[in-house]
């Protein structure tokens, strides 16, 4: 058996990536950007009446989470290509939910999207690699049921709220007091590289293992929830696509970890918040600080980080389909054990060597 497969070898790995908390490195300038990019977006349509249309814009404005330690001329670039990749996630989710709302085929475009996410990365180098992100938005979307009307929503929202983002990210040009140190406007470590033809993507050690996982991880996982009745199924394979990426198995197992453990404190937050049934402005504050609070932590302890996420998934579906609290809580914690189960028996069925010089942080990074 190979060194990085031996137990011993996983349980270390496992412990390290599930207890390690990274040093800060002026995340709060990444994770106000953020929380800015996705928060100005809900407040308008909230306050003026459209709460219901605040997903659409959401997942747009996550195109701002990409990049961040990128040069400015290459954060851009990065970022409007997950912003039109994330718009593309939307609209064919809605377009499906328009044809056959919570279904198998809503599951089959949530994995062929989560194929698609990490074909992009492979491309242009775009980390984290956006699979979880077209997953949850295609998902979302395709869950209830749409007008063909909504599709212009879909299309115009997401793509004015990426918009937004990528401006946003580029303000330290604008405003140097405002610069990002770890975005020089030099050329650098993490500046822009020539895309990778599609060729040599599917030809390079281990990317047909990674499709098959990405393609089966969400598909399996979505299809189990969709079968047994459950009322978020996308949730499942969400987290089915969260372990994907680690660089070992032990960090693997470990990120899964991070998602369970995280989401059960999530959970017990999000529920204690909107027990209360706060009204609408300060479900826009809890989403801020939410926000924020993933963005600190999402490079440095994920479990951390999905203490975050879990309020601010759940308060971004109660926006836009509010659901008896009981239900939504119970489904992403049923369906996030789904998920989780599922990436496990994915991972040990295709196991891979231990790779090498890979940027685990930056690349394994997961929300939702």
């Amino acid at each position: 058996m190979h060194s990085s497969t031996a137990p011993t070898t996983i349980r270390s790995e496992w412990r390290r990536e599930f207890l390690s908390v990274l040093p800060h490195n002026r995340a709060h300038a990444g994770a106000i950007r953020a929380a800015i990019a996705v928060v100005l977006p809900i407040a308008i349509l909230s306050l003026t009446g459209h709460p219901t249309l605040t997903l659409y814009a959401t997942f747009g404005a996550m195109a701002g989470v990409f990049g961040r330690h990128s040069t400015y001329a290459a954060r851009w670039r990065l970022q409007a290509a997950a912003g039109l990749a994330l718009t593309t996630a939307v609209v064919v989710g809605t377009l499906v939910a328009v044809v056959a709302p919570a279904s198998f085929l809503a599951v089959a475009a949530i994995a062929v999207l989560s194929v698609a996410g990490l074909l992009l990365s492979r491309r242009i180098g775009l980390l984290p690699v956006p699979s979880l992100f077209l997953v949850f938005a295609t998902g979302s979307t395709s869950a209830f049921a749409h007008a063909p009307v909504d599709l212009i929503w879909a299309a115009v929202l997401p793509l004015g709220a990426a918009t937004f983002a990528v401006l946003l990210g580029q303000v330290g040009r604008i405003l140097p007091s405002l610069r990002d140190s770890a975005a020089p406007s030099t050329p650098a470590k993490h500046g822009l590289r020539p895309a990778v033809p599609f060729r040599d993507i599917l030809g390079a050690p281990g990317v047909r293992r990674d499709i098959v996982r990405y393609l089966v991880g969400p598909l399996a996982a979505g299809a189990l929830a969709t079968a047994v009745g459950i009322g978020h199924p996308y949730w499942a394979a969400v987290a089915a696509t969260v372990p994907l990426s680690g660089a070992t198995l032990g960090a693997q197992l470990g990120r899964g970890s991070q998602r369970l453990v995280g989401t059960i404190l999530g959970v017990a937050l999000a529920a204690l918040l909107l027990s209360f049934d706060p009204p609408l402005v300060w479900l826009i504050v809890i989403v801020a600080a939410a926000q924020l609070w993933a963005e600190l932590f999402i490079l440095r302890n994920y479990a951390l980080a999905t203490v975050g996420v879990t309020p601010l998934a759940l308060v971004m579906v109660h926006l836009a389909s509010p659901l008896p609290l009981a239900e939504l809580v119970s489904d992403r914690l049923v369906e996030t054990v789904i998920g989780v189960v599922v990436a496990v028996v994915v991972l040990l069925v295709t196991p891979s060597p231990r790779p090498q010089n890979r940027p685990v942080r930056e690349a394994t990074i997961g929300r939702f």
